[in-house]
């Protein structure tokens, strides 16, 4: 899957995570300016899993490897930084099921996210920007 072996473990999956699901759906169902726009349901429900399913909400794969492990924000935000397969330089965050699992977020060890593409609120503070990159899963491999 990675590229490098079958050794490949799933740190994080969104469908897992029903706490992050319930803050954006609280967001969203609760302001103006907060969450992200409904074009494929309400995120995490199951119309929305339907759509990335079906593929009418597009997943995106980046492979690559990790390099730099940080705490971002005002060093309050665990990140990590990939190099992918083509050359890009991208910043995640570091979700992770359990301590155990972020611990396995090191440089040098092959990584892939997947994700989708949702727009955020028009009235959405400037610096969210106009789309989010959601992320559904994150597959650590062995060392590149």
């Amino acid at each position: 899957m990675l590229g490098i072996s079958d050794t490949v473990t799933p740190v994080y999956q969104l469908r897992r995570d029903t706490e992050q699901v319930r803050k954006v759906q609280k967001a969203t169902l609760n302001t103006e300016q907060y969450g992200i726009e409904q074009t494929h349901g309400l995120f995490g429900s199951d119309e929305w899993w339907q759509k990335i399913e079906s593929g009418d909400l597009p997943t995106q794969r980046l492979r690559g490897t990790i390099s730099r492990v940080y705490m971002g924000s005002m060093g309050d935000w665990p990140c990590f930084e990939m190099s992918t397969d083509t050359g890009a330089v991208l910043n995640w965050t570091r979700f992770a099921h359990t301590r155990e699992l972020s611990d396995l977020y090191a440089v040098g060890k092959r990584v892939e996210v997947d994700f989708v593409i949702q727009r955020n609120r028009q009235r959405a503070p400037v610096y969210a920007g106009e789309k989010t990159e959601c992320v559904i899963e994150v597959r650590i491999g062995d060392d590149a």
